[in-house]
């Protein structure tokens, strides 16, 4: 399977060469760091993660739901997109899991993908309760924004607000076709903090959430808009 790839987003030209060569005088740039093959990546990536629980984002039932359902193309890709925990994670561990429009948002260099902190918290949160056990720490995260030209967006005052006066449902119904006539139903718990303040950031921002989690889909009412 192709690996997905972030590609840096094209810079706007300067509008002279005069410009241009201010631009460079003034602020003369660091020389750029070569980022790693795909295969040292790869061998750094299996070298790093040790463990990881099984659902440890606890969405095996939204995947369920996912799988008994035709997902329809994307008409149009989105100018930036927020990516929840799960996304990242299988951005970096296990691209193969990305949904088909996953793919052609992250694969597009002019789509801007941002990252909150808030998903670096929930993933280092993992890590210390023993779920997702890591060789080395150092630079993990870093790594995997440089790597895959994500931008990190901070949780601001504005963000705390939008969190606190959602009005949506604290749960969501799915349900998904086990087999022919046989259909699963299930509640989701969606107001617990990982999703709801990443509903609120991307709600601020104006912007998509990318995700397989079903759960955003309480947050519809609010006005948020997931792809998947």
């Amino acid at each position: 399977m192709e690996a997905t790839v972030r590609k840096p987003r094209k810079k706007k030209a300067a509008e002279s060469a005069a410009e241009s060569e201010i631009a460079v005088a003034e602020a003369p740039q660091p020389a750029k760091k070569k980022k790693a093959t795909q295969a040292s990546w790869d061998k750094w990536m299996k070298d790093t993660v040790v463990a990881v629980s099984p659902d440890v984002w606890n969405i095996h039932t939204s995947e369920l739901s996912h799988n008994s359902q035709f997902l329809s193309d994307l008409r149009k890709l989105p100018p930036r997109v927020l990516l929840d925990t799960p996304t990242l994670d299988y951005l970096f561990r296990c691209p193969d899991r990305l949904s088909h429009n996953a793919r052609l948002v992250l694969n597009e260099e002019g789509v801007e993908c941002l990252v909150s902190l808030e998903s670096l918290h929930e993933w280092a949160d993992k890590m210390r309760a023993g779920h997702y056990l890591i060789s080395n720490q150092t630079g993990f995260f870093d790594k995997i924004l440089d790597r895959f030209d994500l931008e990190s967006v901070t949780t601001t005052t504005e963000v705390y607000q939008k969190y606190i006066s959602l009005k949506a449902n604290s749960f969501v119904d799915i349900s998904w076709e086990r087999k022919p006539a046989d259909i699963i139903s299930t509640r989701l718990n969606a107001d617990e903090r990982p999703t709801r303040i990443i509903a609120a950031q991307a709600l601020v921002l104006g912007v998509p959430v990318l995700s397989p989690d079903l759960r955003y889909d309480a947050y519809k009412k609010d006005g948020l808009k997931t792809l998947w």
